[in-house]
């Protein structure tokens, strides 16, 4: 298994190398990671990218990402996917309920429309698991803590 920081290095460094280039754009390189590799969705990535730049792995101008450093990716390497809050929520509400996968989004879907809507999806899958007495503190923290750095990313 791969050391954490080394995945980082070459999960930073997988953009560059795809599109040959040694400067992306900034929305070119969350595409590649997100939509491209599947590694996460945006948000992820884009606090990935902050991570990356504060370690000086990347420098950021304006709208463009530079690349600090050519590191070789083993061939073969593979992301390791993050698993967004929803579906660690909806896997967590069904492993304690024995809920199948579609009633689960059922009922979080029902709890976002009675909150108009105004409530991020995985706040509201939280929520769920809460109403269900699931104990989903940590991922709340950590939902807190994606929304707080989305927030100052932006």
């Amino acid at each position: 298994m791969l050391h954490l920081d080394q995945e980082k290095r070459y999960l930073v460094a997988l953009p560059f190398k795809k599109r040959g280039k040694s400067s992306l754009k900034i929305s070119d390189f969350i595409f590649a990671l997100s939509l491209d590799m599947k590694w996460g969705p945006p948000e992820k990535v884009r606090a990935l990218l902050m991570e990356a730049e504060k370690e000086g792995l990347v420098r950021i101008d304006g709208d463009v990402v530079h690349s600090r450093e050519d590191i070789e990716i083993p061939v073969g390497f593979k992301p390791t996917p993050v698993e967004s809050i929803f579906e660690r929520a909806v896997r967590m509400i069904s492993s304690k309920t024995g809920m199948s996968r579609k009633e689960i989004i059922a009922m979080i879907n029902e709890r976002q429309d009675s909150l108009q809507r105004l409530v991020e999806l995985d706040a509201v899958a939280l929520l769920v698991a809460r109403e269900l007495e699931i104990d989903v503190a940590d991922m709340a923290r950590e939902a807190y803590q994606s929304l707080i750095s989305s927030r100052d990313a932006a």
